[in-house]
């Protein structure tokens, strides 16, 4: 619950326009209790998560997928198409208001932290499964078929309460993830995503051109090499596993920092509090959960926004342990 000057119907539309950014972020298909036995060897699992990150960077495909998070269930469409070694992205609401978001511009060699968190669907995960197996156990499951191909089950548990379980469902022959759902507390489902056409032969006529009608919002990646800011604060604690992936300052926005294991991601917002909003609390949409408090730093009143696919408790600990760094501790680190 919010305790706050303005309504609540307001203050949870501050929230959920934080939220946006980050609802199509992981999630698992089938919630299955993990069998007894060891886990899979790490050789196997990480190349299985090797081949899915490079198949989703590196191949053209178009397909209609379910999002169901929150009690709500989406149609959407995806096109990704590969040009000259360079990615392209539409992604397309088939119910509701008329929207389309289409990203452009990143190397297929891309790698950076930040851009395997935030680049789509599902972060890339190349080369980290050793560090993933400290706070995770992995098992294959039977296959499975979902639009017509047929999938790997990989069952992900996590080692600690401070993160959640997934499932994937990976496509045989492309490596593609198929389905996946996200399941917190009890294995109760939290977000849902199955594909139910998939189209791997690329066609001129894939990028259409957008109604008049349409909200159309065009990014582009961020670059490898663009530098991180420097900002006066840090965190005192987080999940074991989890690194910096980033940070910088957005207008309207704040200063933000963001955080991944490779599996989860976390974002840290800090702006100057507004005075018509004093509101503190949690907010939570599928998998993504919103933590916002209030803090002093040399004097001043500061609006701490916590956003991610972490459990509400993780979060609010997180925004709890905001500290702020000198510059002497800055220069000294960087």
């Amino acid at each position: 619950m919010f305790s706050c000057h303005p309504s609540k119907k307001v203050i949870r539309r501050r929230f959920f326009s934080l939220l946006k950014s980050h609802l199509l972020a992981l999630s698992l298909f089938i919630c299955l209790s993990p069998a007894a036995g060891a886990t899979e060897s790490p050789e196997q699992i990480s190349q299985l998560l090797s081949r899915m990150s490079q198949a989703l960077r590196e191949r053209d495909y178009r397909g209609l997928f379910t999002y169901e998070f929150g009690g709500a269930l989406q149609t959407l469409q995806i096109t990704h198409q590969v040009t000259q070694g360079v990615e392209h992205e539409h992604l397309e609401y088939l119910n509701g208001p008329s929207r389309r978001v289409e990203r452009k511009g990143r190397d297929i060699s891309c790698l950076s932290a930040a851009d395997q968190v935030l680049r789509g669907m599902l972060p890339a995960l190349d080369g980290n499964f050793h560090g993933l197996s400290q706070h995770y156990h992995f098992y294959l499951r039977d296959e499975q078929r979902i639009a017509g191909r047929t999938a790997i089950v990989l069952q992900i548990v996590p080692r600690d309460e401070y993160r959640y379980g997934y499932t994937l469902s990976i496509d045989k022959e492309t490596s593609l993830p198929l389905g996946a759902m996200t399941l917190g507390v009890n294995r109760r489902v939290l977000e849902r995503l199955q594909f139910a056409s998939l189209d791997l032969v690329p066609s001129d006529d894939w990028v259409e051109g957008v109604e008049a009608t349409a909200r159309v919002k065009r990014t582009s990646w961020t670059g490898c090499e663009s530098p991180s800011e420097v900002l006066g604060w840090d965190l005192s604690w987080m999940p074991s596993g989890f690194v910096s992936a980033g940070s910088s300052v957005l207008p309207d926005v704040g200063e933000l920092k963001l955080y991944t294991d490779g599996l989860s991601a976390f974002s840290v917002f800090v702006r100057p509090m507004e005075k018509s909003v004093a509101a503190q609390g949690k907010a939570q949409r599928g998998a993504t959960v919103a933590y916002m408090q209030q803090q002093m730093f040399n004097g001043q009143p500061m609006t701490i926004t916590v956003v991610g696919e972490i459990p509400a408790r993780a979060a609010q600990r997180i925004a709890g342990g905001i500290r702020q760094v000198s510059a002497e501790v800055i220069s000294n680190d960087h």
